[in-house]
Parts: C-alpha cells; structure tokens; sequence
C-alpha cells in the first residue's frame, strides 16, 4: 500500500514546495512594501525568488526520489537474483 501512495506523496510535495515558496515571497514582499513603501519592487523581487527557490527544492526532491527509486530496484533484483543461487 505504501508503495502505492509514493508517487501521489512526491507530486503533492513537489506541488507544495513550488506553491508554498512563491506565497512564501509573495507575502514577504507584500509586508516589506507596505512597511517601507517599496511598492511594487520587494514584492515583485522576492516572488521571483521564490521562484527560482521553489525550482531549486523541487529539483533536489525530484533527484533524490529518483535516487532512492534506483537504489529500491538494484536491492529488489539483488535479493532476487540471491534467492535463485542454491545453498
């Protein structure tokens, strides 16, 4: 079951992470404008930060899944090939 689930867990992180990073600087920009009356420029620097974060963090999720889906299968076809071998 669990197995299942992984790739609905990764796309929703990976969403998440993007969303989450964006309203992250958004929000942050938002204040620092309103306090510093920077209108529209922090807002607008760090969305874009938040974006080019966002990107980062979805990259090195994406990689180390995929690390981890590669290490799974060479264990799997490494048990199993050890299962065929006679005592």
């Amino acid at each position: 079951m669990r197995r299942d689930l992984a790739p609905l867990a990764l796309i929703s992180q990976l969403g998440l992470t993007m969303v989450g990073s964006i309203l992250l600087g958004i929000v942050i920009g938002l204040w620092i404008d309103a306090h510093f009356g920077t209108r529209p420029w922090a807002t607008l620097i760090l969305s874009l930060l938040g974006v080019f974060v966002g990107s980062i963090s979805v990259y090195r999720l994406v990689v180390t899944s995929i690390e981890q889906a590669a290490n799974e299968l060479h264990r799997e076809q490494h048990e199993k090939h050890d299962g065929d071998q006679p005592s």
